[in-house]
């Protein structure tokens, strides 16, 4: 069952006592909210109403004990609007069942629009408010392109389904259930030989990674234009604060030691500077992601996808370790700053990787679902881009009339708009100048402004101990006191 866990306070003018009659709903006068804080000694919690319970919780609920709280919530609740909402969180919320909680439904859906914002036909019965167009939130109806989002949830369940909007969307789930059997099935034929060469005893089976995996160490994600610059720029977080900036990707020492073709090899965490590991994955199984041995990630479309798996990017070190790459505040249109936040599953933390189709190949980008690039060419706002390719403002072709500067801001010149500046041979301005700055969303068609990357994995040297101790300069120490 899923309650939020912040007590509901309705207002006057919503919260009603309501009777059904003659197939519809009436207000018949206003129902005082309860409220700890005005003195009821309760207060009223929303849950979904779709929930699994246990047996002596539904036996509570159907059996109430007499002089209990249920017996009296009852007869207050059932009139109200939307009942079962407010009915069994405030249930569990003020009785012994607390403590019981499991606060997931394992369901998956997401609201975004307004019940006379839907497409069709209206059924005004639905709707007792006085303003028939302010009625409840419709979930979005699953549609092809929302089907990474799906897969990703690790829900067991999902809402709305309409055949009649997206015919095909249950016949690629059930595609993709096939899959995951025969991967299961596979791995536990693994599992199974890696007991049997151990002689019965607990072993751990080497499963296969994933080619986006990168022998589960990471990657370094570098600017490909600054492969052979003195100080190559990659992806990082800020030392302070959830920014993701372009930052140099090594220790001061480290860029004179690389080799022309380093970006074909690997790292070692000891050769970085700041926090620039990150973890690619889980991704979605429609298409395909290569790791090539040039440094770059082959994106292969899927039977539904265009644009290939989709993938959380997390952070891997620091006390923000594990937090996934997000487009701040949902911007859905270019300019949405990058930071990272807690992983929650969402189109703006899941990422493609360009092949030179809908994306430049080796840019990272975050594509707008269906519904809501409906809904923006509805508004007729100005130009709707579904995908959006990470990258730096001021150096690219298109005219970025989505920055919005301040009078202060305009008075200051930035690195980069200076003419006598550093240029790379192909006439772009050296990405030194965005060295520091924090990354954002752009038009994956604004040539210049999407950064492509290369992906470089991490390795875990590994030391022989009998050899190191050998080469203890404690040991030294201890020699020379002998001596």
């Amino acid at each position: 069952l899923h309650i939020i866990l912040r007590p509901n306070n309705p207002t006057p003018s919503v919260w009603n006592y309501f009777v059904e009659c003659d197939d519809a709903l009436h207000r018949i006068y206003r129902l005082p909210a309860l409220n700890y804080d005005r003195g009821n000694g309760v207060d009223i919690y929303t849950s979904s109403q779709w929930f699994i319970i246990a047996r002596d919780f539904a036996w509570y609920l159907a059996n109430p004990p007499e002089g209990s709280f249920v017996e009296y919530y009852l007869q207050y609740i059932e009139h109200v609007v939307v009942a079962d909402e407010a009915f069994f969180g405030t249930v569990v919320r003020n009785t012994h069942f607390c403590g019981t909680l499991h606060n997931d439904n394992f369901l998956h859906l997401q609201f975004d629009r307004w019940e006379n914002e839907a497409t069709g036909k209206r059924d005004q019965r639905k709707c007792v408010m006085k303003n028939r167009d302010h009625c409840g939130r419709s979930p979005t109806t699953m549609t092809v392109d929302y089907l990474p989002v799906l897969e990703l949830s690790g829900d067991l369940f999902a809402r709305k389904f309409d055949d009649e909007v997206e015919p095909h969307i249950k016949d690629y789930i059930d595609k993709r259930r096939v899959k995951e059997e025969e991967r299961f099935l596979r791995e536990a034929k693994l599992i199974k030989e890696a007991k049997e060469k151990s002689d019965g005893t607990e072993a751990e089976a080497a499963l296969p990674l994933e080619d986006w995996e990168f022998q589960g160490e990471g990657v370094l994600i570098v600017a490909k234009e600054t492969l052979q610059d003195e100080v190559p720029l990659c992806m990082g977080l800020a030392e302070e604060g959830n920014r993701i900036l372009l930052q140099p990707c090594f220790k001061e020492d480290v860029p004179a030691s690389l080799s022309p073709d380093w970006e074909s090899g690997a790292v070692i965490i000891e050769e970085i500077e700041g926090l620039n590991r990150w973890d690619i994955g889980p991704c979605s199984s429609d298409g395909e992601l290569k790791s090539i041995d040039t440094g770059e990630l082959e994106m292969i479309p899927g039977e539904y996808s265009e644009k290939g798996p989709s993938c959380g990017i997390k952070l891997g070190d620091g006390p923000r370790r594990g937090r996934c790459i997000d487009v701040q505040s949902e911007q859905k249109g270019p300019g949405g700053l990058l930071h990272v936040f807690p992983c929650y599953t969402r189109w703006h933390q899941m990422y493609s990787f360009g092949n030179g189709t809908i994306a430049p190949r080796g840019a990272i980008h975050a594509s707008l679902p269906f519904h809501i690039t409906r809904e923006l060419r509805k508004k007729n706002e100005g130009e709707v881009h579904q995908h959006l390719c990470l990258g730096v403002v001021g150096r690219g072709d298109a005219d970025e009339t989505w920055i919005e500067y301040t009078e202060e801001e305009m008075e200051e010149y930035d690195p980069w708009e200076y003419d006598d500046v550093e240029v790379y041979p192909n006439g772009r301005k050296s990405l030194q100048l965005w060295s520091g700055e924090q990354l954002q969303t752009t038009p994956c068609s604004n040539e210049g402004g999407v950064i492509e990357w290369f992906y470089v994995p991490f390795i875990v040297e590994e030391y022989d101990e009998e050899h190191e101790a050998e080469a203890n300069p404690e040991d030294m120490t201890e020699t020379d006191e002998e001596l």
